[in-house]
C-alpha cells in the first residue's frame, strides 16, 4: 500500500526547531547549510495516519535508518513511503513500512524501515 509522497521545505525555522528539539550537538553544521540528519523522520507517523484513517494508535517496535547524504538548508525534499507487510504476533497487529527521503534531483538522502504495533 502506498503512503503517498509528502513535500517538505527545509527552511530555517523548521531546521532551527528540530535542532532545539533533538539538542543536536553539531549546530555548526547548520551554519554551513546542513540540516540534522533525521529531520524528516518525525513526518513518517503523520504519513501513516493520513493514509490509514482506520489506524487509531501506533507505537514503534523497531526502526532502522540509513543516512546516505546530508540534507541541505533551504532545499525541498520529498518523503515517500509504502506499507510492505502486516502481520499478527502474540495477538498484536504489526505493520512494516519502508520510507525514503529524496531531494529535488531524486537523490536518496535517507532510507527508513519501521515496524510498528498498531490499533485499528
Amino acid at each position: 500500500m502506498d503512503l503517498g509522497t509528502l513535500e517538505m521545505t527545509l527552511d530555517e525555522e523548521t531546521v532551527r526547531g528540530r535542532i532545539e528539539l533533538v539538542q543536536w550537538q553539531a549546530k555548526g553544521l547548520a551554519e554551513k547549510g546542513f540540516a540534522p540528519p533525521g529531520l524528516t523522520i518525525s513526518q513518517h507517523a503523520r504519513m501513516k495516519f493520513a493514509a490509514l484513517p482506520e489506524m487509531k494508535a501506533s507505537i514503534w517496535a523497531k526502526s532502522e535508518q540509513e543516512f546516505l547524504k546530508p540534507m541541505k538548508l533551504s532545499s525541498k525534499v520529498f518523503i515517500r513511503g509504502t506499507v510492505v507487510d502486516k502481520y499478527v504476533k502474540r495477538g498484536r497487529n504489526y505493520m512494516v513500512t519502508d520510507l525514503e527521503t529524496v531531494d529535488e534531483a531524486g537523490e536518496v538522502l535517507l532510507r527508513s524501515r519501521e515496524t510498528a504495533v498498531y490499533v485499528e
